[in-house]
């Protein structure tokens, strides 16, 4: 059986200073949720976030343990000998397995289990996957080689390389492949598209490697030279990065824009500003080895390779530590991370045994409102924040703090109205937006089936860059805008308070400064909301609303705008309606003079306008955000079918597997309903209160339709009620807590 030379071996000594150190450091509130049995001598681990579902490799047992992230139960499938690595697409569900002593990988195929062997060089070593182009990329350690696998076909191509490449990496965004050449001190640049090779120069023994492929840098960790090769992706130029004794894995945080590097022998880890190469040392436990990072959260996780094991966490918004512990679990080597779940796995490798553990959440967050603002709009020249239109299939990055909107690069996440504007009127079938540099979620944020303009609001997380991400699935424009976003605490900062839900506005009513007439194409009005009876403060800084318009005279409504009054009016908009049906969207509004807001249509309507809460200076009952990674709450066509009326049972969000804690005391929701036939309204509220007299949607011409709904929480479930037939989704985004 071949071994890799000693320097290489994931196993390392444990020393009693370091070790000290460990146990000293303070104990997270995150914990072990569970251990699951794995093969013998786990090595290796990876996520499928489309399906959340974990596959470990399994070296000496020549199999690969399949864990289902939802219940735990696993799974066995065969490899072939000794698998070293292990890597997922999970555009097409298949998983790659590395065997070390048979010179091959199995492919396994994500929804059978069923496999196939692909014959490579001598020794795979490692893999990476191209998800864009569906290629596979394996380091064969002996044989001085990559072979290249078509995901389609499974037909190889050997490219070599330099002597004993021990890691390989991808960058997506630029098709380049970046491999470790631990024999030769360099790295290898292969160019995806023709496989050509051009060697770049590093430190003594490369043995990791990680790409921000938004900033296009790579880091190359040399083990010998205690050092970090940063490679320029378009220059190839290289700076080298002092880092501690050992360095033996890196991970990138691309929306902090921080590099992570474990220095193995020194018991540290290093932290890398990307933008200036500046470092900080923070304390891990013993031997630190494998890392990884949750991009939504700002929070890394790296393994200490010790027989009591421990997970160290460093917070990425202050490099503050905590060490999390494994129990009885033995020589943790390999981590990944859920970053839609926010759970983490850990291969204890002695073991034989997966540890389960609850990630921390992410920071506090608060609300900083902002006259509302064009970010983008594809139907204008070409740019980055203006056309062409999306692209059917394609999906498109949006840089927010870059925009004209003066959003500076520490927003954390943004209030948005998401508005689509179908090419030539065709159907789009559902559009996505997300942060940018996570997998694309199984949600939606908005449909439009037949073809019409339609807006839903969205609070969304910054990701890499402070840039968020939209999928469409058919050709359409995209029009963002922003009305406020949140960052860490400060002395502006506003903290969120919920209200029951309550009607402020309803033209239909009798005359009034809140009630009728209704609203005058192309005029302005402004609506005193303090003298609602909803009890509004008046150090109210801004409102979270619900917005429905209802046509008069069966008049299309081209557009309909809310802003702060006293202000001149912005060019954005709320919502449309084009179809004139009852149509609904939410938004978060500043406060404007005498705490007013304005609302100009441009057709006559009918308007109501319901509040569920609003944002103040923090004191006593105020609420603080916390982004999440967007995650499917519930499916009623999977999951208790159609309703009609209350729904029973209430939606239990605490259990459905997107993990929202029990601090949690509001929900941000995006709601999608699929009516039957007409849908009057749907209404959401808490579990265990009354049912409020207003509307989150509406669906009057039976079409497919969605809305952002913040919802309180008192018992983990929210409550529906469906004046009609539907079927239900529910995608939860972040939530609200002290």
């Amino acid at each position: 059986m071949k071994r890799l030379p000693a320097i290489a071996l994931r196993k390392s000594i444990v020393t009693t200073a370091l070790w000290l150190l460990t146990a000293s450091m303070p104990i997270a509130a995150q914990t072990l949720v569970t251990t699951v049995t794995a093969g013998a001598y786990p090595v290796a681990i990876a996520v499928n976030p489309a399906t959340n579902k974990i596959y470990v490799v399994n070296q000496n047992s020549n199999n690969m343990t399949v864990i289902d992230g939802a219940t735990y139960n696993t799974n066995t499938v065969l490899t072939g000998n000794a698998p070293d690595a292990v890597a997922v697409n999970a555009a097409t569900n298949k998983i790659y397995a590395a065997n070390g002593n048979s010179n091959s990988v199995t492919v396994v195929n994500g929804t059978t289990n069923r496999t196939a062997t692909v014959a490579v060089g001598d020794y795979p070593l490692a893999i990476a996957v191209n998800a864009v182009t569906n290629k596979i990329y394996v380091a064969n350690y002996y044989s001085n080689s990559v072979t290249v696998i078509d995901g389609s076909t499974n037909k190889t191509t050997t490219v070599s390389v330099g002597s004993n490449p021990f890691a390989v990496a991808v960058n997506s965004a630029t098709n380049e492949i970046y491999v470790a050449d631990s024999g030769s001190n360099s790295v290898a640049i292969i160019d995806g598209a023709n496989n050509s090779t051009t060697m770049v120069s590093v430190g003594a023994y490369p043995r990791a490697i990680a790409i921000d492929p938004y900033a296009n840098k790579i880091y190359a960790v040399n083990y010998s030279s205690n050092d970090v090769s940063v490679i320029d992706g378009v220059t190839n130029l290289v700076t080298n990065v002092t880092v501690g004794t050992g360095p033996s894995a890196v991970a990138v945080n691309p929306a902090s824009s921080q590099a992570y590097v474990t220095n193995s022998g020194s018991g540290t880890a290093t932290i890398i500003d990307e933008t200036t190469l500046a470092t900080t040392t923070v304390i891990a436990g013993s031997s630190p080895n494998a890392i990884d990072v949750n991009v939504v959260t700002n929070k890394a996780y790296l393994t200490n390779n010790i027989w009591d094991g421990t997970v160290t966490l460093v917070n990425g918004t202050d490099d503050s530590t905590a060490s999390i512990s494994l129990g009885n679990a033995t020589w943790p080597t390999a981590i990944a991370v859920n970053p839609l779940t926010n759970t983490v796995f850990v291969a204890n490798t002695v073991g034989n045994s997966i540890s389960v553990i609850a990630g921390a959440g992410a920071d506090a967050v608060q609300f900083l409102p902002v006259t509302p603002c064009r970010v983008a709009d594809t139907r204008q020249t070409n740019g980055p924040f203006g056309g062409p239109y999306l692209g059917g299939g394609t999906s498109r990055s949006f840089a927010v703090p870059q925009s004209s909107c003066d959003i500076p690069s520490t927003a954390i996440a943004y209030s948005l109205n998401v508005t689509v504007v179908p090419v030539q009127g065709h159907a789009l079938e559902y559009l996505t937006i997300w942060p940018t540099g996570l997998p694309q979620p199984l949600i939606s944020t908005l449909n439009s089936l037949d073809g019409r303009v339609k807006a839903n609001a969205a609070i969304v997380p910054a990701g890499a860059g402070g840039a968020v991400s939209v999928y469409a699935t058919d050709s359409t424009n995209v029009i963002l805008d922003i009305n406020g976003y949140f960052q860490l605490p400060a002395s502006s900062t506003l903290q969120f308070y919920p209200l029951t839900p309550c009607r402020v506005v309803d033209t239909r009513n009798a005359p009034g400064e809140l009630g009728g007439p209704y609203l005058q194409g192309a005029q302005e009005r402004d609506f005193p909301v303090l003298s609602s009876t909803c009890q509004i403060p008046s150090n109210a800084q801004a409102y979270s609303m619900n917005i429905t318009v209802v046509p008069v005279g069966g008049k299309p409504l081209g557009y309909l705008s809310v802003w702060p009054a006293g202000l001149n009016q912005p060019v954005v908009s709320a919502l449309n309606n084009p179809t004139a049906t009852i149509v609904a969207n939410a938004a978060i509004v500043p406060a404007g003079t005498s705490g007013a807001i304005a609302v100009y249509a441009d057709q006559d309507t009918q308007l109501v306008i319901d509040i569920n809460g609003y944002f103040a200076a923090p004191a006593s009952g105020g609420l603080s955000l916390y982004p999440a990674a967007p995650c499917r709450v519930i499916d009623t066509r999977s999951t208790g079918g159609a309703f009609s009326g209350q729904r029973n049972p209430p939606v239990n969000v605490a259990a459905s597997g997107c993990n929202p804690p029990g601090t949690a005391q509001g929900y941000v929701f995006n709601a999608t309903v699929i009516p039957a036939g007409s849908l009057g309204y749907l209404t959401l509220w808490a579990d265990g209160g009354q049912q409020p007299i207003v509307s989150t949607l509406n669906a009057a011409d039976g079409e497919v339709t969605s809305n952002m709904a913040i919802v309180g929480n008192q018992d983990g479930k929210t409550d529906a009620y469906a004046y009609g037939t539907t079927q239900l989704l529910m995608d939860i985004s972040s939530y609200f807590a002290p």
